[in-house]
C-alpha cells in the first residue's frame, strides 16, 4: 500500500510539472498570435505599412502557432487521461515514458499539420525531414545518447526508483535511486537528510558497473587483521564469546569466520542489512570486536557481495 501511495504521489507531481509546462507553453503561442495578428490587422487598416514579405511571414507564423497552440491545449486536457488509463500498467517508470511518448506523438502531429497548412509537398517534408534530422543528430549526438540511454534503464529496468545502487567499482557513487531522468540519475546517498544527492550522468551506467542492492537485505563483510605477536592464549574462546554478544545484541543474521593469509590472521564477518542500516551495524560490529579482542590495529578492507533475499 505504501509502495502504491509512493508511486501514485510521483505521478501526482509529474503531472503537476507537465501541466505547469504546457500552461507556460500555451501562453507564449497565444502571446505570439495575438502579436502578429495585431501586426497584420494594423497593416490591413492602414495604420501603419508592412512589406509583403514580413506580412506573407507573419501569416505563415500565425498558422505554424496557431497549430501548436492547438496540439498544446489537447495535450493539457488529455495527459491526465492516458496515465490513468495505464495506471495498473507497468512500473512508474513505463508511465512515465507513456506520456513523453504521447507528448511527442501529439507535437509530430501537430508538426506534419503545419506542412500540409503551408502547402508542402510530400518529398519536401521528406528531404527536409532528413537533413533537418542528420544535422540535428550531429549536433546533439551527446544528447541523443543520453536519450536512448535513458530509454533502456526504463525499458531493461537494471534498478527502478527506489532501489539502492552502487555504480562503479569505489562506493562515491552508491545511494538510493530517487529520480531516473532523461539526462541523469539523482541518487541519495543518506536518505534520510534532503540536502545531498548525487546527479549521475546517463551514459556512466554504459561505461561502469551497476550492482543493485534492491529494497531489502543483503550480505555485507569485512576482515579485521591482528599482529600475531598480540594475539592473546585464549583468542578462541574470546571468538566464540565475540559470537554470543552480537547474537544477543544485534538483531541481524551474523557470521564469524578465522583465517589468514599473508597479511596476518583475521577474522572475517558477514551479516546482513538493509542499505540504511549498512553502516550503523558495520560500526556496532566493530565497536564489540575492539572491546572483546582488543586487537594491535584495525585494518579494515571492506567488501559486499549482493544475495536475493
Amino acid at each position: 500500500m505504501d509502495k502504491r501511495t509512493s508511486s501514485n504521489s510521483l505521478i501526482n507531481v509529474r503531472s503537476k510539472l507537465v501541466h505547469k509546462l504546457l500552461n507556460r507553453a500555451f501562453l507564449f503561442f497565444v502571446f505570439m498570435i495575438a502579436i502578429a495578428l495585431l501586426v497584420i490587422f494594423a497593416d490591413e487598416r492602414g495604420i501603419m505599412d508592412v512589406p509583403l514579405v514580413i506580412k506573407d511571414t507573419l501569416e505563415a507564423l500565425v498558422t505554424i502557432l496557431v497549430s501548436y497552440a492547438l496540439a498544446t491545449l489537447f495535450a493539457k486536457l488529455t495527459v491526465n487521461r492516458i496515465l490513468n488509463y495505464f495506471e495498473g500498467v507497468g512500473h512508474i517508470e513505463e508511465r512515465i515514458l507513456m506520456s513523453k511518448m504521447y507528448l511527442a506523438l501529439i507535437y509530430l502531429i501537430a508538426t506534419l499539420v503545419v506542412f500540409w497548412q503551408l502547402g508542402i509537398t510530400k518529398q519536401n517534408i521528406a528531404i527536409f525531414l532528413g537533413l533537418m534530422a542528420t544535422g540535428f543528430a550531429f549536433a546533439i549526438r551527446d544528447v541523443i545518447l543520453s536519450y536512448f540511454i535513458w530509454f533502456i534503464l526504463l525499458t531493461k529496468k537494471p534498478f527502478k526508483i527506489g532501489d539502492y545502487i552502487k555504480v562503479g567499482e569505489d562506493c562515491s557513487s552508491e545511494g538510493l535511486v530517487k529520480h531516473i531522468g532523461m539526462f541523469y540519475v539523482v541518487i541519495d546517498p543518506t536518505p534520510e537528510t534532503y540536502e545531498d544527492y548525487l546527479k549521475v550522468p546517463n551514459k556512466v551506467f554504459l561505461e561502469k558497473p551497476i550492482r543493485n542492492y534492491g529494497r531489502g537485505k543483503f550480505q555485507s563483510g569485512f576482515d579485521m587483521y591482528f599482529d600475531l605477536d598480540e594475539i592473546p592464549a585464549d583468542f578462541p574462546a574470546k571468538v566464540e564469546a565475540l559470537k554470543e554478544r552480537i547474537w544477543n545484541s544485534i538483531d541481524v543474521d551474523v557470521s564469524l569466520f578465522m583465517g589468514s593469509d599473508k597479511d596476518g590472521i583475521k577474522i572475517t564477518v558477514y551479516y546482513r542489512s538493509t542499505y540504511d542500516r549498512r553502516e550503523q551495524i558495520r560500526h556496532q560490529i566493530t565497536a564489540m570486536m575492539l572491546d572483546e579482542l582488543r586487537p594491535a590495529k584495525n585494518r579494515l578492507s571492506p567488501y559486499e557481495s549482493v544475495n536475493d533475499t
